[in-house]
């Protein structure tokens, strides 16, 4: 193992950016895991503003002191003016990856107001004020943020608001001090009222700024919009209640893999054999067709969730595994840094796993420059096609590749999650596996090797480290231990322990109380 885990009889925070974790640790010493998790997600969207910001989106499992699991979407939907008409006579054949056309209405900001308004202890102001002061007094350029405005400065630098928020005194180097003023001043309003992002001065500016750059975004379309709350899905596994994110989001998919999974002796495979990741990929193929076939915002989906997720259902799907059909077709999609999750546990039994995005690093590529908030680029995953499930429509929400897991396993709770993008659901299994099937322990979990495909593709990439001999029929890349493959955290809590742990692969900590 190359990092330790926190153990602590009183609380923990795993996430991402060590500020993030001490800020929220310092929080639970008289909040809940709800105020720490308004506090650590608002301090991550100012650390790592490629990852999260404020101008992005935002989910949340909350598991309550009884063991009731709630879901809060604090995702958006497509601006009303934002049309597969539009974009059609403008020369586009697929979604736009990035710019004014990939935006959508950003859900964080309504998503902790959500979260905070049903479980909330401490005064709101005052969990905001921490990322504010943070914002405007300056914080540490860490490894990932600095790679990221390194990669990044040409598209970044295209964006007037981009390039005076990121380059105002060159490109930013790891180790180097920064701060974002608008953004601190933006935060300072939202604390007064958290609607003041889609219905003051900050929904105005981002507005304007949005029209000016090319982009439909309408006033009307952030102040109608509301974060929501609802019910989580589930399965079995194993004897492991698993709990997931429901649609718009692709945690169905980690359920499916589970599922799909949970026929195998896997430990007899071998942890490291190139046998279990053939037996993953076959599994994905599925799971994945699935979610490509049916899953989108749930007032568009031709299945219920519920018939998804039936033993019917489930029973079709592994029957097309032992068929063993393969089909590779598509364009590679990319994978980076695009997410930041972090895990929380206090002393009186709240969990929050919660998760934040722009889609991918830095969203649109689009600041609005008073303020510095990049808006995301989660639009881009409609489709353009007009028998698409995912098609776009008008104050829609898109197929989301956010998601995250709770786990009740023997006595112990888990909230598990990392970044990953498209192949968020496969790195889970991986993952949750290590634990239940293979029985290693959390810290090693997270850090054994990893592997993804290329949905569509014959292209998977693996870290050194695993077994791919005889995997015939993909092109095979290896990647340096630790790659960039996903970035996890994890919180557990069994009697008398809250422990977190956090990955190599990024720069975060777990910080918890004594």
């Amino acid at each position: 193992m190359f990092k330790h885990p926190f153990y602590s009889m009183s609380g923990v925070v795993a996430s991402e950016h060590p500020l993030a974790s001490l800020i929220g640790s310092k929080v639970l010493e008289k909040g809940n895991s709800v105020d720490a998790a308004i506090a650590t997600s608002l301090v991550l969207a100012v650390t790592l503003p490629h990852l999260g910001g404020i101008g992005g989106d935002l989910f949340a499992l909350v598991r309550d002191p009884n063991g009731k699991v709630y879901f809060v979407d604090g995702s958006g939907y497509a601006p009303s003016k934002l049309t597969r008409k539009l974009l059609l006579s403008l020369g586009y054949k697929s979604m736009p990856m990035h710019g004014p056309l990939s935006i959508n209405v950003p859900g964080m900001i309504d998503g902790l107001r959500i979260m905070w308004e049903n479980w909330g202890t401490i005064e709101w102001h005052e969990l905001v004020d921490y990322a504010s002061r943070i914002a405007s007094k300056g914080f540490i350029v860490t490894r990932s943020l600095a790679l990221s405005l390194r990669n990044l400065y040409d598209d970044l630098s295209a964006d007037p608001g981009s390039r005076e928020t990121y380059y105002r005194n060159g490109i930013p180097r790891e180790g180097e001090a920064i701060s974002f003023k608008g953004l601190a001043q933006a935060l300072k309003l939202i604390g007064d009222d958290p609607r003041n992002f889609y219905e003051g001065e900050i929904a105005e500016r981002i507005v304007d700024y949005v029209k000016s750059r090319g982009g439909v975004l309408e006033l009307s379309d952030l102040k109608r919009y509301r974060a929501s709350l609802g019910e989580p899905i589930n399965i079995e596994y194993k004897g492991r209640l698993i709990y997931e994110m429901p649609p718009s989001t692709q945690g169905i998919t980690s359920l499916h893999l589970l599922k799909l999974l949970e026929e195998y002796d896997l430990k007899s495979m071998g942890l490291n054999s190139s046998e279990r990741v053939k037996l993953f990929l076959k599994a994905a193929q599925i799971a994945y067709r699935v979610r490509d076939s049916y899953i989108t915002d749930p007032r568009y989906m031709k299945l219920s969730v519920e018939y998804l997720l039936s033993n019917k259902f489930i029973e079709m799907l592994r029957d097309e595994m032992r068929r063993n059909t393969r089909k590779n077709n598509g364009i590679i999609r990319k994978l980076d840094g695009d997410t930041t999750f972090f895990a929380i546990a206090d002393k009186d039994g709240w969990i929050v796993a919660g998760i934040q995005s722009l889609f991918y690093p830095f969203g649109s590529y689009i600041t609005e420059p008073e303020f510095n908030i990049t808006l995301n680029s989660r639009a881009s995953s409609f489709s353009l096609s007009e028998d698409h499930v995912n098609r776009l429509e008008p104050l829609k929400k898109t197929m989301h590749t956010l998601s995250a897991m709770i786990v009740e396993d023997n006595g112990r709770v888990l909230a598990i999650g990392l970044s990953g993008g498209h192949f968020r659901p496969l790195l889970h299994a991986q993952i949750l596996t290590n634990i239940i099937d293979y029985g290693l322990g959390i810290q090693e979990a997270i850090e054994y090797p990893r592997f993804i495909w290329y949905l569509w593709t014959n292209n998977v990439d693996y870290e050194e480290g695993l077994d791919v001999s005889g995997l015939e029929g993909y092109v095979l890349k290896k990647k340096a231990y630790p790659s960039r493959l996903g970035v996890a955290s994890i919180v557990e809590v069994r009697e008398g322990v809250r422990a977190g742990y956090t990955d190599i692969r990024g720069d975060g900590i777990p910080i918890g109380l004594p």
